[in-house]
């Protein structure tokens, strides 16, 4: 789920609690139950088993439908099976936090995806160029960067993450549905429907096929695939691995997140328990990029069909592909957010972090107190010349400290350790925790 300041609505259900609802104007998010109307359904001429169709279902034997030439040309969708056919879906309204049903109609249709556009947005922002754009980057090609730009970004996704739960969406294709969520969020898969639904604000998302939309349709078409695959995911695994699906898809566009995190590392961006609202994608962004950039696809697939949930289940994906446990490798990417020398093995390849907010200074013969909330990152920088001897203490308490120079020298300083540096080297100390907590800090 993604939104500009309200992080709606899979905080509100939850991943797996999400459930088919109906209803019309007056149904609400948590609480709307009955029967589906189907008066909006869309069935394809070409479809296998025309008898079934759902509210915006749009069935379709599977396969190349779109107008390509032959010549290479892109092609243009406006001649696509189901082209003006009606469909609607039930749109989370951000002022009335109610859903809402909406008349769309097909707009393209490809060899992985249907989009479909709200009428009342037809001609009012969004065009059949805009669609076809969006059409050509979601299936067709990603940037330079992507884990493979000749695919786009439903493929990538299915590439590095595992594969789309097919018999769960209409005709074995993805629904696309641009509307407008009156600032419910500029992008979110919709939980509440009677099948997954990507759901983008053509409102916000503008030019639907620029990197902002792409962006997002891969992160959201990441939460399609892992609820396909594992359902019950805590929410900041779920996300962090919706981050990384824009990082392999070769999308910077969380820039402001990640300044929001670095500016204030210790904060509970997850791991603590998300609520409404409250999960940090800037934090998500750094986690699982680290973790894309780390272990690549392998990984990735590992984490996503991993049963078991949270910090448990990244340990047993980790160690499924010969890793360290999940925290020693949380430990490492803090190294890495505050060194940012991807050349010298800490850092991201995919962005460049900046300056990270420190707690202080520490130097020979200082003491310090402080406290970490859930995944929360204390820094502080150490003065030199050394050696130092540091040592962290603290009930669940992790720690590095490193030094950066030709290359870049990391010790665990919990119970103790020496760290080496010259007066003109920097050198840092990180501190965090799964579940936060006190520590102390001496240094001799």
């Amino acid at each position: 789920m993604r939104s500009s300041g309200v992080n709606l609505v899979v905080g509100v259900l939850g991943l797996a609690g999400a459930v088919a609802c109906g209803g019309g104007a007056d149904a609400g998010v948590e609480t709307s139950t009955g029967a589906v109307d189907t008066t909006g359904a869309v069935e394809s001429s070409g479809a296998a088993d025309s008898s079934s169709s759902t509210t915006g279902a749009v069935d379709s034997t599977g396969g190349s439908t779109t107008g390509t030439t032959g010549t290479g040309e892109l092609p243009d969708y406006s001649d696509s099976p189901c082209w003006g056919m009606p469909a609607s879906t039930l749109v989370y309204d951000g002022q009335t936090h109610q859903t809402v049903e909406v008349a769309a109609t097909c707009r393209a249709e490809g060899d992985r995806t249907f989009v479909m556009v709200a009428d009342a947005l037809w001609d009012n922002g969004i065009d059949q160029a805009a669609v076809n754009g969006f059409m050509h980057r979601y299936e067709l090609f990603t940037p330079e960067g992507s884990i493979d730009p000749s695919r786009g970004v439903i493929l990538n996704d299915e590439a590095v993450f595992g594969p789309l739960d097919t018999a769960s969406l209409p005709g074995g294709k993805v629904s696309v549905f641009v509307v407008d969520s009156n600032g419910g969020g500029d992008g979110y898969l919709c939980g509440w429907c009677d099948y997954p639904q990507l759901h983008l604000d053509g409102t916000v998302l503008v030019p639907l096929d620029g990197d902002e939309a792409l962006s997002i349709s891969a992160h959201e078409s990441y939460h399609i695939i892992h609820r396909g695959i594992d359902a019950d995911e805590e929410t900041w695994v779920d996300e962090s691995l919706a981050e990384a699906a824009m990082t392999a898809n070769g999308f910077f566009t969380d820039d402001e997140w990640l300044d929001d995190f670095r500016l204030d590392p210790d904060q509970d961006w997850g791991p603590g328990g998300v609520d409404f609202g409250s999960f940090n994608y800037g934090a998500g962004l750094l986690w699982g990029t680290f973790l894309y950039e780390r272990g690549g696809a392998p990984l990735m697939t590992a984490i996503t069909a991993e049963p078991t949930n949270g910090w448990a289940g990244l340990d047993a994906a980790l160690a499924s592909v010969g890793d360290d446990a999940a925290f020693d490798v949380f430990l490492e990417m803090a190294v890495a957010m505050v060194a940012d020398r991807p050349e010298l093995g800490y850092g991201f390849l995919a962005f460049d972090v900046g300056e990270v907010a420190r707690e202080g200074d520490l130097a020979g013969g200082d003491a310090q107190d402080g406290a970490v909330l859930p995944g929360g990152i204390d820094v502080y920088r150490l003065v030199g010349p050394g050696p130092l001897d540091l040592d962290v203490t603290g009930a669940g308490i992790g720690a590095r400290a490193f030094r950066v120079a030709d290359d870049i020298v990391v010790v665990d300083p919990v119970g103790g350790t020496t760290l080496e540096f010259g007066a003109d080297e920097a050198a840092y100390l990180v501190i965090s925790a799964p579940d936060g907590g006190d520590y102390s800090i001496t240094v001799q």
